[in-house]
């Protein structure tokens, strides 16, 4: 999906389902296969993986006016769910909840220096939750209106290992939905809009002893607009999606986004009273994204008991977003403190395609088999990459960017190095990593019986 010289990341699945229908009992089950990853390189690497095999079984079962259904996974994750309802279905009430863990993956921070004393501290991630939803539909005629709420949070657990996150999160989630039946062809509206209250911890544990070397408080909001517009065997649709994300750095002690010295033994910091490790880290980040997506796709249907069905989409995409952030670097070597403030502006912008080309084979009988495949490509046309450090300008007037360190004691603003002006400006983007980028495929295989 993404890959250059300095971030990559990559995911894959593959699963298998079944599903069994007897007069109003549904019983389903799943076995599937995760693993994605990712690196992002900033004078220390941080590397990211997690692989799960996850299987999961539920069933559903439909009465006149109430429909029950539990599902449980290896996560382990388990969720019931209750629905009341009319015969005819003209309207629906529905509410559940989820309780189990997430294993997020373990995190990996490795010294470009080989010959660092502690050159890796990795840490793992798992996440407890807990979800509660409540839905409502009603069905008048032709127009079908829906309404739901989810309310997401974590209870926070040590677990008993040498490094850890801790997290505590706390989301609210809405949407709205609209849907027509015109005739051939069919309208959906669709809005989600998410509220999440983050924080991270980063714990180093030995025997007693708790030591916090990370903390991230981050707010973000999302909202998403969907419309789609479907007749025969055309399908369009246009989404807008827009993101803001604040890290806001916590002055109190103990509070530091980042203070690697803590993530070390006893031992081991007697003997780096002078190294990077000693330097403390606090991030104010404000993050601002949007992005426009819309686009068609056209099936073909070729034969009827033994068919080809090929199909092709194009979409086309608008995207911009821009993160400013002020880095705070605390140094305390023996009674002498300093403190720096590193300021600058991320923007990036960036327009194209996304053509996407699949084929099924279809046999139809009392035994019907399918098989799918696709693949899709992201094609930009244009990419800007700027960075803008203190004392430039970007063109926007009270640009945070623009404005020096800022009145903080003994602080001093960091100069602007021959190597970082390097960077400034409209960067280069390796030649041929657009299409080394963004590429997706999918083979599927189904059989009804």
């Amino acid at each position: 999906m993404l890959h250059t010289s300095d971030k990559q990341f990559s995911a894959r699945q593959c699963g298998i389902n079944d599903q069994l229908e007897v007069q109003n009992l549904k019983i389903y089950g799943d076995l599937r296969h995760i693993t994605y990853q990712g690196r992002y390189t900033d004078q220390w690497d941080v590397k990211g993986f997690n692989s799960l095999d996850i299987a999961s079984i539920g069933f559903e079962s439909e009465f006149k006016y109430i429909t029950l259904g539990v599902d449980v996974s290896s996560l382990p994750f388990v969720k019931s769910t209750l629905a009341i309802h009319s015969a005819d279905d003209f309207f629906r009430i529905g509410t559940s909840i989820a309780r189990g863990s997430v294993e997020l993956g373990n995190i990996r921070w490795i010294s470009e220096n080989k010959n660092d004393v502690v050159p890796e501290i990795s840490v793992d991630w798992e996440t407890h939750l807990l979800a509660r939803n409540i839905s409502a539909e009603i069905n008048p005629g032709i127009h079908h209106f829906g309404i739901s709420g989810t309310y997401l949070q974590s209870s926070p657990e040590n677990p008993d290992k040498e490094y850890y996150i801790r997290d505590s999160i706390s989301v609210m989630m809405a949407r709205g939905e609209y849907g027509a039946k015109l005739g051939q062809s069919r309208l959906s509206l669709e809005y989600n809009y998410i509220n999440a209250d983050i924080y991270l911890y980063g714990i180093f544990h030995q025997e007693s002893s708790y030591k916090r070397f990370m903390y991230v408080p981050l707010d973000a909001q999302l909202h998403w607009l969907l419309a789609q517009w479907n007749y025969k065997n055309l399908k369009t649709n246009l989404n807008y999606v827009h993101v803001a994300g604040k890290i806001e750095a916590n002055q109190d002690r103990f509070f530091e986004t980042l203070a690697p010295n803590r993530a070390l033994p006893t031992s081991v910091l007697k003997s780096l009273s002078f190294s990077f490790l000693q330097k403390m880290f606090r991030i104010d980040a404000d993050l601002d994204a949007m992005g426009v997506i819309g686009g068609a796709e056209y099936q073909w249907h070729l034969g009827r008991k033994y068919s080809f069905n090929p199909r092709v989409a194009l979409d086309s995409y608008y995207a911009s977003g821009a993160i400013d952030m002020d880095k705070q670097i605390e140094t305390l070597i023996l009674l002498t403190y300093n403190k720096q403030h590193e300021i600058y502006r991320r923007e990036l912008k960036s327009a194209g395609g996304i053509l996407s080309l699949g084929a099924e084979l279809r046999r139809e009988g009392s035994v019907t088999i399918a098989l799918d495949y696709s693949v899709t490509q992201l094609a930009p046309v244009y990419s800007s990459y700027k960075e803008f450090l203190p004392g430039e300008s970007n063109g926007s007037e009270g640009d945070p960017a623009t404005s020096p360190g800022g009145d903080t004691p003994s602080g001093i603003d960091t100069p602007v190095t021959p190597e970082q002006e390097k960077k400034s400006g409209d960067l280069e983007t390796e030649k041929g990593v657009a299409f080394r980028n963004g590429f997706a495929t999918h083979l599927g295989i189904s059989v009804r019986f």
